[in-house]
Order: structure tokens, then C-alpha cells, then sequence
């Protein structure tokens, strides 16, 4: 193993053991926080269809989280609410990814237009 390698390991090593740790100072409150900010910031992006759908699932997920808590089961809530976080950010991603998405359709449109009028005025001129 070379030097750089061998720190390479070491760090992968060093992340891997710290998870766990991690993990276990998350609370349930502050996991159901984040994962309300993310499902706000996806309903920001006003996700349609398969985002809209995602973002559905998103909110399932987190009063899954809430429903947890309830009944006292702490690591399925921190669970649940990272996954709902993450189900929302995807949400989110799908909305932009859409939203992109016919932004250049429509610039395609109005291009293909252009062109249009450009070789109908060369004709007449």
C-alpha cells in the first residue's frame, strides 16, 4: 500500500467508526425538524407528477416519524425522519429537474420559431 492509499483507508476507516456516534446524538425532534424543512423547501419548487408524488410519500414518511415517536421507538423516528428528508430533497430535485426541463423546451420552441421566420424573411427578401 503506498502512503496515500494507506491514509485513504485510514480516513474511510475513521468515518466509518464515527458514524455510529453520530448517529446516536441525533434526536427524534430534530430529525422530524429537518426532515419538515426539506418537505417545505420541495413544496417551494410546486413539484407536479412524479415529483408531486414523491413529495406525498415524503409527508407519509414523516408522519410515520411522528407516529414512532409516539410510541417511544426513538431509532425507527430518526429513521424514518432522515428518510422522509431525503424522500423531500428528491422531491425537490425532480420539481427543478422538470421545471429545467420545460424552460428549454420552450426556448427550443421559440429558437425553431425564429429559424422559421429567418428563412421565410430570406425568401421574400
Amino acid at each position: 500500500m503506498t502512503f496515500s492509499s494507506l491514509k485513504i483507508h485510514l480516513a474511510l476507516v475513521l468515518a466509518l467508526a464515527g458514524a455510529p456516534a453520530g448517529a446516536a446524538t441525533t434526536t427524534p425532534a430534530a430529525g422530524i425538524s429537518a426532515a419538515q424543512q426539506a418537505i417545505a423547501a420541495a413544496e417551494r419548487a410546486q413539484p407536479r407528477g412524479d415529483a408531486g408524488a414523491t413529495l406525498a410519500q415524503a409527508k407519509t414518511q414523516l408522519e410515520a416519524s411522528r407516529a414512532m415517536l409516539a410510541k417511544r421507538k426513538q431509532r425507527d423516528a430518526i429513521w424514518q425522519a432522515e428518510l422522509a428528508a431525503a424522500t423531500a430533497d428528491l422531491a425537490r430535485s425532480q420539481a427543478q429537474r422538470d421545471t429545467a426541463r420545460a424552460e428549454v423546451e420552450s426556448k427550443s420552441a421559440r429558437n425553431a420559431d425564429l429559424r422559421r421566420r429567418l428563412l421565410v424573411n430570406r425568401g421574400n427578401g
